[in-house]
């Protein structure tokens, strides 16, 4: 395995901070001279390149928010002229963010931030374990707007020279149905490819490995599973270890991402219950903060976590909320060795509970308990009224579902049983066939319950 990058393992905290600072300094001279939200950002508080000498000065800053980047996304975009270097400032490739209404969000990342791109890529692989004998099947979908998923994938690969197979699952164009992959035809590649590393969504990857079983393809060669994409328990992560044994692997491992087009990437464990690590602690910094003051937090307390690009030329942030609060440490890790920033708790949305009939649940603890289930092959979960017509009506929780072929009679009703003591709702279980149109073109992020009620005029 190739020599870890001194960023990770430096000696100290205050050998982290010196290399920090040093692109840092880079980044804040252009930030204030050339990015046209923070120019006016300010001016408006009276904030000049002296006020903001480096890491420590970033509490005086604003915090800033999604709706401000979504408002007006070029702005985030430094406009360098050409005096620069062309690698800072030719737009080697757009992503989107998701999660917004309307169109998703452009995120612009010049061939200056590409190359960092993929040293931020080669650490999460050697974070994880990955060695020059590993090769991966990239799970994830070709999507209409480039997420950074399926590409980034693929660049992981090239910056860590190993091979990687592009699985294609679904139908990326209707205009060249054959580019895409079905289901059973995954399932073939997977055992034909004799990949050692599964990579994609978790929601996704069991419903594979689910119907790879039913099929009969064996996977004795797997040993690491990267998911990312939505969140992850460890029932779910004890469900996809379970499979892949029945598939002939031998000892897998779940490796979970906690990712962010913002990153390019995503923050790793180095093994599981480690913590999600910075995996370029001299391309982003977090902070937690209070979710309300913004006020910073004890190391090890729960605050809203905010991202700082350190090193960047295309879209660049300061203190963005990632619209998540977690417990954030500083300590090297204990596991790896890794002088990094972790996040030590599993990160929660602050926007993500629902009110159903007067109960405020967590969707998340839903997914968890039905990714446990072995006898789903695939599920939606969706809020409505019992009554469309009446925005007023009592609430109802739906859950339509595909069960495995070899799923017991009492799957429905012992599954409502279990849906009402996980999150005090009890649901109407709905069994659907497998051609179902709901479960055709999600994305490739599966919502864990789709609120479609009507809200009252």
């Amino acid at each position: 395995m190739t020599a870890m990058r001194d960023d990770l393992f430096l000696d100290s905290a205050a050998a982290l901070k010196a290399a920090r600072e040093a692109v840092f300094s880079e980044t804040l001279d252009r930030i204030f001279a050339y990015h046209p939200h923070y120019r006016q950002l300010f001016e408006q508080k009276g904030i000049g390149r002296r006020d903001i000498g480096g890491i420590d000065d970033l509490v005086r800053l604003p915090v800033t928010g999604k709706t401000d980047f979504v408002a007006r996304p070029a702005d985030f975009t430094l406009s360098l002229p050409a005096g620069f270097d062309a690698e800072e400032r030719v737009v080697w490739d757009v992503m989107y963010t998701t999660g917004s209404t309307g169109d998703p969000t452009p995120f612009t990342s010049t061939s200056y931030d590409f190359i960092n791109i993929l040293a931020l890529n080669r650490n999460m692989l050697r974070l994880r374990g990955v060695t020059d004998s590993d090769s991966i099947l990239n799970l994830f979908p070709l999507t209409r707007h480039p997420h950074g998923a399926f590409a980034r994938a693929m660049n992981a690969a090239a910056a860590f020279n190993i091979p990687i197979v592009a699985a294609m699952p679904g139908a990326p164009s209707a205009r060249h149905p054959d580019l895409g992959s079905r289901m059973d035809a995954v399932c073939t590649l997977a055992g034909r490819s004799n990949a050692t590393i599964l990579w994609g969504v978790p929601s996704y990857i069991r419903k594979m490995l689910g119907r790879a079983e039913e099929m009969g393809v064996a996977l004795p060669a797997v040993r690491l599973v990267f998911v990312t994409g939505e969140g992850f328990g460890e029932e779910a992560r004890q469900d996809l270890v379970d499979r892949l044994k029945r598939l002939g692997a031998a000892d897998p491992v779940i490796s979970v991402s906690y990712g962010a087009t913002e990153m390019q990437g995503g923050m790793v464990e180095c093994r599981p219950g480690a913590g999600y690590h910075n995996p370029a602690p001299l391309q982003f910094l977090f902070e937690a903060v209070d979710p309300d003051s913004h006020a910073p937090v004890a190391d090890g307390e729960e605050g809203l976590i905010l991202l700082t690009h350190l090193d960047r030329r295309g879209t660049t942030m300061l203190r963005y909320a990632l619209g998540d609060t977690a417990r954030l440490t500083r300590d090297r890790c204990p596991h790896c060795g890794a002088l990094t920033e972790r996040l030590v708790s599993v990160p929660v949305r602050r926007d993500g509970f629902l009110k159903v009939r007067g109960m405020l649940i967590n969707p998340q603890a839903l997914a968890d308990m039905l990714a446990s289930e072995a006898g789903i092959a695939d599920y939606q979960a969706i809020v409505d009224k019992q009554d469309e017509a009446d925005a007023l009506s009592m609430d109802r929780l739906r859950i339509r579902l595909l069960p495995r072929s070899d799923a017991g009679d009492d799957l429905a009703p012992r599954l409502a049983d279990r849906v009402k003591s996980t999150i005090g709702v009890m649901p109407s279980i709905e069994i659907v066939a497998a051609d179902d149109p709901a479960f055709a073109d999600r994305g490739w992020k599966a919502r864990p319950i789709l609120d479609i009620r009507k809200k009252p005029e």
